[in-house]
């Protein structure tokens, strides 16, 4: 297939050296594109900077999925600059585009007017995660955010660990990095004793963290979870 491609890019989940998560192809490729879907403008920026970017920043095209207005539609933007037979790449915050990540409207927007979709090689915490936590990664499901009132969120996990129980399916979610520390309390006030739980935190950095208990045995772990980037699995 020939014709303008759709990169999606993705990047550093903390501060790291480069080279040591992305391929050189990465920076090469973003050498050939003007136009970018992103969430914050600034946080893309100082990424493209960091990576070299030899085009000059103020000469590039920026759609913002956190700023823009419902009268600026995403997928004019797209088929605007598509038809203009130009690259366009799509930037995560950190980490895998798409992937708990918004975008995947303009992928599919992409797939549906025939243009090039093409992935690069980058960071998913998600998989990280699952590769290091010891748990199910035959079977898995990734269930986004769970709810922020307690009663609500220790019913969600009650459902999940029923999941889990009844399937073996490893159970994956997440939550912002302040209410991390809740949601654990709330794991171990729902969950069964021998259930396992990982908690992935700081992925790729050099303050990286993996453990990986069972809830009895985390509650004698001594841990503070606050402000830290993290990825909760329950298995068995």
């Amino acid at each position: 297939m020939t014709g303008p491609a759709l990169f999606l890019i993705p990047t550093p989940l903390g501060e790291q050296d480069f080279s040591s998560i992305f391929p050189p192809l990465n920076a090469e490729l973003l050498s050939s594109i003007e136009v970018f879907f992103v969430e914050d403008i600034r946080t893309a920026r100082r990424f493209l900077l960091k990576c070299g970017m030899k085009t000059p920043i103020d000469n590039l095209s920026f759609f913002s999925f956190k700023d823009y207005r419902k009268e600026v539609n995403p997928l004019d933007f797209l088929r605007e600059h598509a038809a203009a037979g130009k690259n366009i790449g799509l930037l995560s915050d950190a980490g895998t585009p798409c992937v708990a990540d918004p975008g995947h409207i303009v992928v599919a927007e992409a797939h549906r007017i025939g243009m090039r979709v093409v992935p690069l090689i980058g960071p998913n915490s998600i998989i990280l995660a699952l590769m290091a936590s010891g748990l199910n990664g035959q079977n898995f499901a990734f269930n986004g955010y769970l709810p922020i009132d307690k009663q609500n969120r220790e019913k969600q996990l009650l459902f999940l660990e029923s999941l889990l129980l009844k399937s073996g399916q490893t159970q994956i979610f997440i939550e912002t990095p302040y209410r991390n520390n809740q949601l654990l309390q709330s794991i171990l006030h729902t969950c069964r004793p021998d259930t396992k739980l990982c908690v992935a935190l700081n992925l790729t950095t050099p303050e990286e963290q993996i453990i990986s208990a069972t809830i009895s045995k985390w509650k004698k772990i001594k841990t503070d979870l606050h402000k830290q980037p993290a990825i909760f699995l329950l298995g068995k």
